[in-house]
Order: C-alpha cells, then structure tokens, then sequence
C-alpha cells in the first residue's frame, strides 16, 4: 500500500515545532523570572500560551509551502493552525523586540489573553459551519498537519475555555 507523502511528518517538521515550541518558552521566561510566577496558575498559563502560540507560528510557514505545492481545500485543523499561527506572527515581533530590548511588551498580555480566546471563537464558528461533519473531515484526514492542526486547535479551545471561566467567575463572583 503506498503512503501519501504528506501523511507523516518529516523531521524537518518536527524540527521546525520543536524550535518554535523553545521560541515561545524563551518568549515567556524573563516574565516568569522577575514575578516568580512559576508555580501560579498565570504563569502556566503564560507557558501554555506561549508554547502553543510557537507551535503555531511554525504552521504559517508549513500550511503555505504546503499550499504551493497542493491544490486541495484546508480542513479545519490547517484552518486553525493556521489562524493561530497569524495571530502569532502578527503579534510575536513586538513581543521579540521587547524581549530583546530587555523592556515589558504590552502586546504580551493582549496576545497571553487574546489568542485562547480567539480559538474558541474559530472553534464555535467552524462547529457552527459544518466543518466537523463525517463526510468533510474522512476525506481531509490522512494528512498530519490536519490532526495535528485539529489536536492545537483542541488545546487552544480548551485554554480558551479556562480563561473566559476564569474571566466570567470574576465578575459575576462579585
């Protein structure tokens, strides 16, 4: 039985996610440092965010050379992965500059809260369009950038979920 190429990842690929996922971990480090939030939720927060938003970053890139190369629709997991990985590479470079910098980036806590938030928002939507029905994702499934894409945007959503708790029990908590 022949293989369709694209079904496993090369290591390459699991090179490039690896790196993305230490981007996003150096991303977060200094501010976990200087609050000693290590052990407080936020601070898990903050490492899931911003290894996941590394994880997606690496997508933007793969999903379009993929794209190049192939014609065929996204599912949505690509879909996912790829509005997660945009929202990352149009948020992250004033994040880096500031990293560098070695000066606290605003844009930290709009993409820390923002982009979970985001995932439940595509989630809802693509729920709500039908893009979860048997039919579309069997023929859309033996790809590893789509279970995979499914799996983060899981991740997101549930990330997501726990914010929008969290925001919702502090205000009507009151």
């Amino acid at each position: 039985m022949r293989r369709d190429p694209g079904s496993r990842i090369a290591l390459y690929e699991l090179m490039l996610l690896i790196a993305g996922a230490g981007l996003g971990f150096w991303l977060i480090l200094p501010s976990l440092k200087e609050k000693g939030q290590i052990g407080d939720p936020g601070g898990v927060i903050g490492v899931i965010t911003f290894t996941l938003g590394g994880l997606s970053l690496v997508g933007v890139p793969l999903l379009l050379w993929e794209r190049r190369r192939e014609k065929r629709p996204w599912g949505a997991g690509r879909f996912s992965w790829f509005t997660q990985g945009t929202a990352a590479w149009l948020m992250w470079p004033p994040i880096v500059y500031g990293r560098v910098r070695g000066v606290r980036s605003d844009s930290s806590v709009c993409y820390l809260y923002g982009t979970p938030l985001m995932a439940v928002f595509v989630a809802l939507t693509l729920l709500s369009g039908g893009w979860f029905r048997k039919r579309k994702r069997k023929a859309l499934w033996r790809s590893w950038r789509e279970r995979f894409g499914l799996a983060l945007a899981l991740v997101w959503a549930c990330l997501g979920l726990y914010l929008l708790s969290m925001f919702y029990r502090e205000d009507f908590g009151r």
